[in-house]
């Protein structure tokens, strides 16, 4: 069976259609525990019974597992085990051999759930172990992969959760909540809840009201970080290099999303130099409603001129296969390449 998206997956449950192996993982852990969730209640009711409901987190007894999978439903149709945060790659040949037989014996009366509600995961290296269970369970059940909502869906959720609060807030002050608190579902229903109590039931939650109250993510600061240094203010960059030192951002982060933010001034600047509008521009590349990314990146590079973009983009992409390679100390990597790109900055 494909995997299926959050729809598809409730569809399925509601028309009382379950499989006996269940695997919920992916990047938005949210939805992950959602959805997990709305599939134990509507298997076995908001009061599950202890007979026929068995809960594990990993570091967990494969041999208990095993034991609960043959449970017979004594009060219920179905007997569940639900497994929490199994981290698959770390389990011991023996241990991934033992697992595969549970899965291989799972009777027609039990539904075994494996969910990912906090354990991260490089989808783009899953490992061998994980990747043949997965396999399997795509063959003999149901796969249902959490992904992060655009920013558009996602601007759309900040205001319906607002809204069911009788609290107001428009979409631009959506997309700015976004941008300082990031795309973790999590943490921005936290800071949603924290600016509604504030303003008040019937008020309107206002972009003064998300500087007030709203921390900045990372992110946004290694944005305002490249914003320091294409205005060639070096004791601001290195003010803002140290904060975020401060906040335990590791070298390699910074440095790719400084990537990231000179990107922007390079699609802003080559799309304006051939006439090409900034929305055509956010269209082609996937901007959504973060167009005005590239809006406000123009006037901020316009007396650097293209050739030092371009320069400032190969030395950046020279210090990250440097920090995959030889680089013992990176932070004194990146202070260098700061150096070099407020330069680059000043040429004209």
């Amino acid at each position: 069976m494909p995997e299926l998206s959050r729809k598809d997956l409730k569809q399925k449950i509601n028309k009382g259609q379950f499989d006996n192996i269940y695997l919920v993982f992916g990047d938005e852990k949210m939805y992950v525990r959602i959805d997990t969730d709305y599939l134990v209640t509507k298997l076995m009711g908001k009061n599950p019974s202890e007979f026929n409901f068995h809960s594990f987190t990993f570091p967990c007894s494969l041999d208990d597992i095993a034991v609960a999978v043959q449970v017979v439903p004594f009060t219920d149709e179905y007997n569940c085990v639900k497994i929490a945060d199994m981290d698959m790659n770390a389990l011991k040949k023996d241990e991934l051999d033992q697992l595969e037989a549970i899965l291989k014996n799972i009777p027609d009366t039990t539904v075994l759930i494996f969910t990912m509600p906090t354990l991260e995961q490089d989808m783009k290296k899953q490992g061998a172990a994980f990747s043949k269970i997965k396999n399997y369970i795509k063959k003999n059940g149901v796969i249902c992969f959490e992904q992060k909502e655009t920013d558009i869906s996602l601007a759309r959720q900040i205001i319906k959760w607002a809204d069911s609060r009788g609290i107001k807030i428009e979409r631009a002050d959506a997309y700015k909540l976004q941008e300082y608190a990031g795309d973790d579902l999590h943490t921005i229903k936290n800071e949603l809840d924290k600016l509604c109590s504030y303003v008040g039931d019937g008020a309107q939650i206002t972009g003064e009201h998300i500087d007030l109250l709203v921390p900045k993510r990372l992110e946004a600061n290694i944005y305002y970080l490249a914003d320091a240094i294409v205005s060639e203010n070096s004791d601001r960059a290195y003010t803002m290099l140290d904060a975020l030192y401060y906040q335990k951002a590791e070298p390699e982060s910074i440095v790719n999303v400084l990537s990231r933010a000179y990107i922007d001034f390079y699609r802003a600047r080559i799309g304006s130099e051939c006439g090409v509008p900034i929305k055509d521009i956010a269209s082609e590349f996937g901007y959504g409603k973060r167009e005005f990314v590239l809006k406000k990146a123009l006037p901020k590079i316009k007396k650097m001129p293209t050739s030092a973009l371009r320069e400032s983009i190969d030395v950046i992409t020279q210090t990250i296969a440097e920090f995959h390679s030889t680089v013992s100390n990176k932070k004194l990597s990146l202070d260098k390449l700061t150096a070099k790109l407020i330069l680059l900055a000043g040429e004209r």
